[in-house]
């Protein structure tokens, strides 16, 4: 719709037609409305499937920004909820790659921070691997991954949805009126709702790491970080 809206005042009427266009129009009314409507459908489809965002690809993209450029994307939270992100926490703390609060003592803060970092790049080097991991949980656990693919499957249709409609708006107040742009809300809308589903497909791939149903490269020292020493330091 976007791609009719912006070039269709520079396509000719069957009358105006020439060369190239009049034979499409020929070729229209060979094929029938009907076909004309599946040729126009399954060409939107390829462009869709060219243009595609996926979410293995928005979690490898992250991590390989993450390898690139560590020492500043460490405040940079994975998108995980809070839950699954306490859980991995504690599960490195049980592996030693983070060290166990000591009570009573007393909080040093920018230990914090080093931890929490650490804490976020493993997040994200997991995820970074969810092409393989999705395999092996296809394998460990059926219905687990049923409930990733279910989330994935959402978050995909949302987020690609939600572009489409942005660029519809875009064209629709650049061609007639500002006043289109309020449709921008609804693909906003979907962008939040599909980001939800995305840390919910994310949380099952923590959660499955967590409770040793998956063992990514990140964590089994093929492409692992090394475990943080637990004594404190200065």
């Amino acid at each position: 719709m976007t791609l009719w809206l912006t070039v269709e005042h520079r396509i000719p009427t069957r009358e105006q037609a020439r060369g190239v266009w009049a034979s499409l129009y020929r070729l229209g009314g060979l094929m029938g409305s009907a076909g004309l409507l599946a040729s126009a459908a399954f060409a939107a489809y390829l462009v869709g499937a060219m243009l595609m965002v996926r979410v293995s690809d928005v979690n490898v993209q992250e991590a390989r920004k993450t390898a690139r450029l560590r020492n500043i994307q460490l405040t940079l939270t994975p998108r995980v909820s809070k839950l699954a992100f306490d859980d991995l926490v504690r599960f490195l703390q049980e592996q030693g790659r983070v060290p166990v609060p000591r009570s009573g003592a007393a909080r040093d803060r920018r230990r914090e921070r080093g931890e929490r970092g650490v804490v976020n790049l493993v997040a994200r080097d997991v995820l970074g691997e969810t092409r393989q991991l999705r395999i092996k949980l296809l394998i460990a656990n059926y219905d687990l991954f049923n409930e990733y693919d279910r989330a994935v499957g959402e978050a995909e249709f949302r987020k690609n949805v939600a572009y489409s409609l942005a660029g519809l708006a875009a064209a629709l107040s650049w061609l007639y009126s500002p006043w289109w742009a309020l449709l921008l809300v609804v693909p906003f809308r979907l962008y939040i709702a599909g980001v939800g589903s995305e840390r919910i497909a994310n949380d099952v791939i923590i959660q499955a790491v967590v409770a040793r149903l998956l063992e990514p490269a990140t964590l089994t020292g093929a492409a692992g970080l090394p475990a943080v020493p637990t004594e404190q330091g200065p």
